[in-house]
């Protein structure tokens, strides 16, 4: 599988949030500290209105059809395949069919719509495909492959938002018998799985088993030898946020390159990832949740799932007064590019490293539009607090905007991890 991924420019914006605070800042510009009480918890406003919360509240869990496909003027929809999210599928006449997407679980649920369908027909045939996300706002912009491994954003001559974002209206015709169709790219866990052989392969990446998730499907570990400080990265807790793990990839591919900052990086810390937290989500195309019913990135401190208690369990295990964890860097994924940290006026150890790093990332990347959004440890039970509660250590929730140019994704990564091991560098030994 050909894993560097071959991605046009980013299209339309998208029309709803993962987040609620509003604060931007100029490109160029130090990323300023933005302090919002209410984040992140979500408001019934989101979910469109509260009538409409209740309504699919009301239904229950949504149970997908087991045969995920239908067919019209000769032309097959399907969703077998890792990912692939039909919804309802009613099919029309002459190709035109409608898909109408529900979340797994009733609400409360961010809404996040995914899809992803195969399309299969002749060349020069027409597909009119209606997306209606039930009550909720279309998030994603439709992205486009006929191999399943190279994407880019359909133009909006032929995809365009409709009813405020209620419904999306895709309009095309086939150039070849197969394609793919997808609220983003399709990395699922054939490609964790290529790119965790490739670290291993390396000699000094150490790839095992942490556990399994509730389904039975493995969650990974990559790690680097013991040393006395550790730096830990995690991603995937939410299944559609391609654009967390397009930035984990480059940002840990830099962190492991053969330079002199990397290698003095890696002699200092040991660096332990575990890329897909959530798999049993990816593969069945779910927008927010595992199968337990649960948005993972609530679940630290409950440790209700096995995901979330498998990573609980392995830094028991591992951390001792001689071998801390320093850093906790946790991929994700919303409608723009921001770093939820904790308050300059939170006492960490290392200390200053959200500050001195964000800052040093905003003077490389003058075309880089990011915010900074820090807020006081909460309640909530989302990795960036407990981490940062149980350990004290600087703990970051690292968001790329789901339409953000993926070349840009890419050079932004690399320099923000870059400035990570600089800034890591610089801390004092504990």
């Amino acid at each position: 599988m050909n894993r560097a991924l071959i991605i046009g420019m980013a299209a339309a914006s998208i029309l709803s949030a993962c987040t609620t605070t509003t604060s931007s800042t100029t490109p160029g510009t130090t990323a300023p500290v933005a302090t919002d009480s209410g984040w992140p918890e979500r408001t019934v406003a989101e979910m469109g209105s509260a009538a409409a919360a209740a309504e699919i509240r009301a239904r229950g869990p949504w149970e997908p059809p087991s045969d995920r496909h239908c067919e019209s003027g000769g032309i097959l929809l399907d969703g077998h395949f890792s990912a692939g999210q039909l919804g309802d599928c009613t099919p029309g006449e002459d190709g035109a069919f409608t898909l109408t997407l529900y979340p797994e679980n009733a609400p409360p649920i961010n809404p996040s719509p995914w899809f992803a369908v195969r399309v299969s027909g002749s060349e020069g045939d027409t597909l009119s495909l209606t997306i209606d996300v039930d009550r909720f706002k279309a998030r994603y912009w439709p992205k486009y492959s006929v191999d399943g491994e190279h994407w880019a954003p359909l133009p909006d001559t032929q995809a365009r938002f409709v009813d405020d974002g209620a419904v999306m209206q895709i309009d095309m015709t086939l150039t070849q018998s197969v394609a793919w169709i997808a609220g983003g790219e399709l990395l699922t866990d054939s490609w964790y799985q290529a790119w965790l052989r490739d670290l291993g392969d390396s000699g000094e990446v150490d790839v095992s088993l942490l556990g399994e998730s509730a389904q039975g499907r493995p969650l990974w570990l990559a790690a680097t030898a013991p040393k006395p400080e550790m730096v830990m990265f995690i991603g995937r807790q939410h299944p559609p946020e391609v654009t967390g793990a397009l930035t984990m990839h480059p940002f840990v591919e830099t962190v492991f390159a053969d330079t002199d900052l990397a290698r003095a990086f890696r002699d200092r810390f040991q660096v332990v990832m575990v890329p897909l937290v959530n798999p049993d989500g990816v593969a069945l195309g779910h927008w927010r949740h595992n199968t337990g019913g649960v948005d993972l990135n609530r679940d630290w401190g409950p440790f209700t799932q096995p995901e979330t208690r498998a990573v609980r369990d392995w830094l028991a295990a591992n951390i001792s007064d001689d071998h801390r964890i320093r850093l906790l860097l946790d991929f994700h994924s919303t409608k723009r590019n921001l770093f939820y940290t904790h308050l300059d006026t939170d006492v960490t150890d290392p200390p200053n490293v959200a500050r001195d790093w964000l800052a040093a990332g905003a003077a490389r990347l003058p075309d880089y539009a990011f915010t900074r959004e820090a807020s006081a440890p909460g309640e909530q039970a989302n990795s960036k607090n407990w981490f940062f509660s149980t350990y004290g250590i600087p703990s970051v929730t690292y968001e790329t905007g789901d339409e953000t140019d993926r070349e840009a994704i890419r050079h932004s990564a690399t320099v923000f991890a870059e400035e990570m091991m600089k800034v890591m560098l610089a801390t004092p030994a504990p």
